[in-house]
């Protein structure tokens, strides 16, 4: 072969060996990370070889997690892939993100193991009866692609939740379940979901509150909010997971109007505040975590409503907007999160004498975290174990 054919693929080869060499040094040299800001997420950092590691086959998938996570300029290769990937052949599926129309990005749901569904739903009903004086409610809220069908790529197949919502649905005893599917899609042309996250509105959750405020016994026809705009640069979870950082989304707070004073203490922490906002997460990439700072084990929330009424909210990060419409109408309300919460639904009713209990959660956290199965259960563990 002439050598002025094998100059340009050696100077080819020669290229790309530079740039991998340089990329090893840049991974060496840098730290490794701890957290991302644009995936919201903690880092896999470098596994420690054990006995256990090895024989078990853990350590192979641990060191491919860290290399994964801790690779140089990670972010920009991931933006980089989405581009090739979306705009070059036209895929509109990423890491398990529909990129839908009109700047939506929306989360493909998660397969719900059946028994583990079961388990909970008969764990619900257990503690529904065995506090029967207390008010039971419970509402699951519909992801995004269960509604906004008019914004899926045409390929999507039928969502599966609004089904499996009514199975759930007819699974409860003695606890008044709301579903809001129905009105969600009357109201689908209204921002209900967030474009670039996988949490709903704080329209979408308002309009829930006027559906479920009923179903708790609350007169909310008459409250009136102040509605201000805090941010308009908003590219929630869904844009870190899919590469996709084309729109911006705007957060939303609703204040009630009046004077409503109030006191939110944090169990993870010492420090008090009289808002439900935490305003300085506006500046950072997590601004969903405007709304109680995000999540926490126990957060109570005192109030001067004067009801006698004391909530307890049980749920997952869906509910941390929604919590700002419940203010004037508990003297209390303790919202719990399961994921991080290792106390007891018993010593919790018993302690705060809830006189009203809230499940609140989105359809795709319900039917697969198994930490509210873990919570409800361990209450009866405990009971059994102070009868005998």
């Amino acid at each position: 072969m002439p050598s002025n054919q094998k100059s340009p693929k050696l100077w080819i080869t020669c290229m790309f060996m530079v740039i991998v060499i340089c990329f090893d040094i840049i991974a060496l040299v840098m730290p490794d990370k701890d957290f991302s800001e644009t995936e919201n997420r903690m880092l896999a950092q470098a596994p420690v070889a054990s006995s256990k590691s090895i024989t078990e086959g853990t350590l192979g998938e641990d060191a491919e997690k860290y290399l994964s996570d801790q690779f140089a300029f990670r972010d920009a290769w991931s933006n980089l892939s989405f581009f090739t990937r979306s705009m070059l052949f036209g895929q509109k599926e990423m890491n398990g993100v529909y990129i839908g129309k009109d700047g939506f990005l929306m989360l493909i749901p998660s397969e719900p193991a059946r028994e583990s569904l079961q388990k909970k739903l008969s764990a619900i009903n257990a503690v529904t009866e065995k506090y029967g004086e207390i008010n039971h409610c419970i509402a699951v809220i519909p992801n995004a692609e269960a509604i906004m069908t008019n914004k899926l790529p045409s390929y999507a197949p039928a969502s599966k939740q609004p089904q499996q919502l009514d199975d759930i649905s007819r699974s409860f005893r003695g606890i008044t379940c709301c579903n809001v599917s129905e009105l969600f899609k009357k109201h689908r042309y209204e921002e209900l979901y967030y474009h670039t996250d996988h949490h709903w509105t704080s329209r979408g959750a308002y309009l829930a509150f006027t559906a479920i405020a009923s179903d708790m016994q609350i007169q909310a026809d008459d409250t009136q909010y102040d509605i201000y705009t805090v941010s308009d640069s908003f590219q929630g979870t869904l844009s870190s997971k899919s590469g996709s950082h084309g729109y911006n989304d705007t957060i939303e707070i609703y204040v009630p109007k009046g004077e409503h004073p109030i006191s939110v203490r944090y169990s993870d922490s010492t420090e008090t505040s009289g808002s439900i906002y935490q305003k300085d997460f506006l500046n950072t990439k997590d601004k969903y975590a405007l709304f109680l700072g995000g999540n926490h084990p126990i957060v109570t929330i005192t109030t001067t409503a004067d009801t006698d009424r004391t909530l307890m909210l049980i749920k997952d990060s869906y509910a941390n907007c929604f919590a700002q419409f419940l203010t004037p109408y508990f003297d209390q309300i303790i919202i719990v999160d399961p994921r991080y919460c290792y106390d007891s639904v018993d010593m919790l009713i018993n302690q705060y004498e809830i006189t009203d209990l809230l499940y609140l959660y989105n359809a795709d956290t319900f039917m697969t975290d198994t930490s509210l199965t873990d919570f409800l259960t361990l209450e009866s563990d405990n009971s059994e174990q102070s009868k005998e």
